[in-house]
């Protein structure tokens, strides 16, 4: 239900956008362009802007978090009780953001004389915000073959709620995904396209709607098991949030 009244009020706002826009001055349109670098909470990127009269300017670019990977150690929820299978007590993990989007903004102006101004949109790109996997390759192979003998007494590691097991080659390869297309409400100050320099610069704060995350193993979505265990800190957060905030920093130059 958020989602439907965030999109009607996105729909809202470009009509009126276009409505209003049919009133201004030809000179008005689409008479500028600047090229942006941005950076905030979806990362870094870049975009062009248009405006489309007095009060509109639209945006359109793409931004990607940056690839910063961190390591930490997993347990295991139970070791077998043969001495057939070598299992650890502990596996290093390695995870990493990796959502890159595409964007198209509006901004809009409510005082001709204010940079202020609402921001209404979308995102869209792809789905996984996190993924965590094992840095030895084949490590888990014991642990799958148990897994295979044994299936009503799995090993896995734990991972905040969730339990992750090995696919047949030994390896673990989780992610939590969201929507891809993910609508956006925001406000700040400045211009997408400066009207008096050359240069300028912009700061908004806003929410990306993504839906209710989920999280996969090998592919497999999960539901949580209720583990509370250390080193899912950031998938238990994750999973929980269906927004994101977006603070971002924008540096333009007027081109056109």
């Amino acid at each position: 239900m958020r989602l439907k009244c965030v999109l009607m009020a996105l729909a809202a706002l470009a009509f009126s956008a276009a409505a209003m826009a049919q009133e201004e001055e030809d000179t008005y349109m689409f008479n500028h362009l600047s090229v942006g670098v941005n950076v905030g909470t979806p990362g870094y990127g870049f975009d062009v802007a248009v405006p489309v009269g007095k009060h509109f300017q639209l945006r359109a670019g793409f931004s990607t978090m940056p690839k910063i990977k961190a390591s930490t150690d997993l347990d295991f929820n139970g070791v077998p009780s043969t001495g057939t299978f070598n299992v650890p007590s502990s596996i290093k993990i390695e995870a990493k953001p990796g959502f890159s989007n595409a964007k198209i903004l509006v901004d809009i102006y409510p005082f001709n004389s204010s940079n202020f101004h609402i921001t209404g949109g979308a995102y869209w790109g792809s789905s996984e915000v996190v993924t965590a996997y094992n840095k030895e390759e084949g490590v888990l192979k014991d642990v799958a073959d148990w897994n295979r003998a044994h299936p009503n007494q799995l090993i896995g590691l734990e991972l905040g709620d969730y339990l992750l097991t090995p696919d047949a080659a030994g390896n673990v390869s989780a992610c939590v995904k969201t929507a891809s297309f993910k609508p956006y409400l925001g406000i700040g100050f400045g211009r997408a396209v400066p009207r008096k320099n050359r240069l300028g610069f912009m700061f908004e704060l806003g929410t990306q709607f993504w839906g209710t995350p989920k999280v996969y193993c090998n592919g497999t979505e999960l539901t949580p098991e209720g583990l509370d265990a250390d080193g899912g800190a950031i998938v238990k957060v994750l999973s929980k949030v269906k927004v994101y905030p977006v603070m971002n920093f924008r540096l333009c130059g007027r081109i056109l």
